[in-house]
C-alpha cells in the first residue's frame, strides 16, 4: 500500500502549501486544521478517508497518522475493508447519532456542575421531540441554511414564538459545538426568530403581605419573606445554609443553588453575591430552628423541594385571591417595587445578580400610577360633558 497524510488547505497567512512530516508551512510555521489519509488499494483504486474509525474528522496530524498506521496494520493482518470506514463515518455524523453523543457530553457537563439539570432535561426533550424526528436522517456536515429554514417551517404551528426561539437556539448551540470540535467545516447562519417582550406580572407590598397571611407554616412563611425581600431565586434560597448567614451584622452570602433536588455549590450565573439582610428577614430567621443538615429552610429534616414550594405558594396566592407565580410574586415584584421607588436599574441588577441591565429591565416594570408623573403639571380632574357645562 502506498499512502500518506495530506491536506487540501493552504497556509492562511501566505497562501503557500503545507509540506513535511508533520505538515507545516515552511515560511509561516502554521499547520492545517483538517487532514485526510490518501492511499491506493488493489481493486478499489485511490481512497481518501477524512474521518477516523469512530467517524470523527481528522483535525490533527497525530489523529491522521494514527489512522494511517491502523490501516497499514489491518492490511498486514488481512482485515482491512475500506467500506467499513465509510459506513462508520456516515453513521457517527448522521444527525440522530450525533445528537445522542452530544447529549452524552451534556450529561457529563451536568455531572461537573457546568450546566443545570433543568437545562439538561430541556435539551433532552428538544432533541427527542423535535430535532431527531425532523433532522435525524441527515448528515450533520451537510446541514445548510435551507435545511434549517425547512426545519423551522416544519415545527408545529401551535408552538409559541418563544418556544420556537428556544428550539432554534439549542440547534444553534449544537452546530456551534460541532464547528468548534471541527466535526463540521461550515457553520450555517441561523434564521432570526422575532419574540415579543413577555408580559411580566408583579404585585405590591400590600398584596405580598396578603399572600404571607395565608401561609400557616412558619418555615414556608420565612422562606417566602426571604424571597420577597432579598430577591434571590427560589433555587438559591432552598440551598441556603446557616453558615451563609451573619445574623448579627445582617448579611447573607448567595453562593449555591439547588439543581432540581440536588445541592449545587454554585449559582445559575456562577457568581457569589454578598447582600444586606432586610430587618424583617433578620428577625424571622432568628426564630427558625437549626436543622442537623445545616440548611436554613427545611421540611421533615430536608431542604424544601421545588414541588412543596410551588404548592405552598399557589395555596397562599389563591387564598389572597391573586393569580401570580412564586417567581413573579417575589423576585419580579421586588424589582418592580424598587424601580417605582426610583431605585436605579444598576443597583437593582446588583441585588438580583444580573449580568446585564437588559435582564433587570425585563423584570422591573413601572406601575401605571408612576407613569402618571408625565401629567404632573396637568389638572387631572374628570372632564365634564359639554351639556353639563351648558346648563350652568
Amino acid at each position: 500500500m502506498v499512502g500518506a497524510v495530506r491536506t487540501k488547505e493552504k497556509c492562511p497567512k501566505c497562501g503557500g502549501s503545507f509540506e513535511g512530516e508533520p505538515l507545516r508551512c515552511s515560511s509561516c510555521f502554521t499547520t492545517p486544521k483538517r487532514y485526510f489519509v490518501d492511499f491506493s488499494w488493489p481493486g478499489q483504486g485511490r481512497i481518501k478517508l477524512y474521518s477516523d474509525q469512530q467517524g470523527y474528522p481528522l483535525d490533527s496530524w497525530e489523529r491522521a497518522s494514527r489512522l494511517l498506521s491502523t490501516i497499514r496494520y489491518e492490511i498486514d493482518q488481512g482485515k482491512f475493508d475500506p467500506r467499513e470506514y465509510i459506513r462508520r463515518e456516515f453513521k457517527a455524523l448522521k444527525c440522530d447519532n450525533y445528537l445522542l453523543e452530544w447529549l452524552k457530553r451534556q450529561e457529563s457537563r451536568n455531572g461537573r456542575q457546568e450546566i443545570s439539570l433543568g437545562y439538561l432535561k430541556f435539551a433532552q426533550m428538544i432533541v427527542r421531540k423535535y430535532l431527531t424526528p425532523l433532522l435525524g436522517d441527515k448528515d450533520i456536515r451537510e446541514i445548510r441554511e435551507g435545511q434549517i429554514e425547512d426545519f423551522r417551517d416544519a415545527l408545529p404551528s401551535s408552538l409559541k414564538p418563544k418556544t420556537v426561539a428556544n428550539i432554534m437556539g439549542l440547534l444553534s448551540k449544537i452546530l456551534r459545538d460541532a464547528y468548534r470540535r471541527r466535526d463540521i467545516a461550515y457553520l450555517p447562519e441561523m434564521p432570526r426568530i422575532e419574540v415579543g417582550e413577555p408580559v411580566t406580572e408583579w404585585i405590591s407590598l400590600e398584596e405580598q403581605e396578603a399572600v404571607l397571611a395565608h401561609v400557616p407554616d412558619p418555615v414556608f412563611k420565612a422562606f417566602f419573606l426571604f424571597l420577597m425581600k432579598q430577591g434571590v431565586r427560589p433555587s438559591e434560597a432552598r440551598a441556603l445554609r446557616w453558615e451563609d448567614l451573619n445574623l448579627k451584622k445582617g448579611r447573607v452570602v448567595i453562593q449555591a443553588a439547588m439543581d432540581g433536588e440536588k445541592y449545587r455549590s454554585c449559582t445559575k450565573e456562577k457568581d457569589v453575591r454578598y447582600l444586606p439582610m432586610h430587618p424583617k428577614v433578620q428577625e424571622v430567621l432568628k426564630g427558625l430552628p437549626r436543622s442537623i443538615g445545616g440548611f436554613v429552610f427545611v421540611y421533615n429534616g430536608k431542604p424544601l423541594s421545588k414541588k412543596l414550594v410551588i404548592d405552598a405558594w399557589n395555596r397562599a396566592a389563591k387564598g389572597a385571591r391573586l393569580r401570580i407565580t412564586c417567581y413573579q410574586g417575589t423576585r419580579h415584584s421586588l424589582a418592580s417595587q424598587a424601580i417605582n421607588r426610583g431605585v436605579s436599574e444598576r443597583v437593582i441588577g446588583k441585588m438580583l445578580g444580573h449580568k446585564c441591565v437588559a435582564s433587570t429591565r425585563r423584570y422591573a416594570k413601572l406601575s401605571t400610577e408612576t407613569l402618571k408623573a408625565v401629567w404632573a403639571e396637568e389638572d387631572l380632574s374628570p372632564v365634564r360633558p359639554q351639556k353639563d357645562i351648558d346648563k350652568r
